[in-house]
């Protein structure tokens, strides 16, 4: 088996196993949510490289090293998203187009797990940034394989795989909607926008490294916000 493949299976094991925890001492519903978040992710590898049998066009690192260049891009993609919410913003909600409103709006979707900041952190800033990104990632490699669409930058310039992140992005949505209950629509905006450049990053770099680099930068920072901060950030 390739060695990413398993870099990615015993990764996403660790993560499984803190929801194990975060189900038993944090917040059984959540915890148990992701759980089943990190089986399907599970899954889909694992179908992927026996029952499909075949070399998967992403994977958590596509080359050794690097990583300082994933967290570059993890980055630059959070940047990305802080720009591009507030330009958004300021055609839905005008009083939320600023980085310091975007930030805290991200914290609108950071759900009160218990009464340890620290175990709130780590399971939202890292723990489900990572389950979630590595599982939108495995269904639109699921997917772009069924419609017989390579996930590389090329694709990009295609129609329908641009549909298909859409959808996924979709997908994101409506899950912070039911199963999160955020309803507010300038958070619900920014979590699309999140999971389309997250996409974007998986596609063109054919890993998932720098989309989980950002979905940990944009969840660590609004959560350390909301539970560190008093009356949230503000800039200027």
């Amino acid at each position: 088996m390739n060695k990413s493949y398993v870099r990615e299976i015993v990764l996403t094991i660790v993560i499984y196993v803190w929801f194990l925890f975060a189900a038993t001492n944090i917040n059984i519903v959540l915890g148990q949510t992701y759980l089943h978040f990190t089986l399907g992710s599970l899954a889909l590898l694992i179908i992927g490289i026996t029952i499909f049998d075949k070399k998967l066009h992403i994977t958590f690192q596509k080359e050794p090293g690097k990583n300082f260049n994933a967290i570059l891009i993890g980055l630059g993609g959070w940047i990305i998203l802080l720009i591009s919410s507030v330009l958004v913003l300021k055609f839905i909600d005008p009083t939320k187009a600023s980085i310091s409103a975007v930030i805290n709006l991200m914290g609108a979707t950071t759900p009160a797990l218990s009464a340890s900041k620290i175990a709130n952190l780590l399971t939202f800033g890292v723990a489900i940034a990572f389950i979630e990104t590595q599982l939108w990632a495995r269904m639109l490699e699921f997917f772009s394989d069924l419609f017989h669409i390579q996930v590389n930058k090329q694709s990009l310039k295609k129609f329908g795989f641009l549909l298909l992140i859409g959808i996924l992005s979709l997908v994101f949505l409506v899950f912070h909607i039911t199963a999160k209950g955020v309803q507010n629509l300038p958070s619900l905006i920014i979590v699309f926008l999140m999971m389309t450049i997250s996409l974007f990053i998986v596609a063109y770099t054919e890993e998932t490294r720098g989309a989980v680099y950002l979905h940990i930068f944009a969840n660590t920072v609004a959560s350390y916000i909301l539970l560190f901060s008093v009356g949230g950030l503000q800039l200027g």
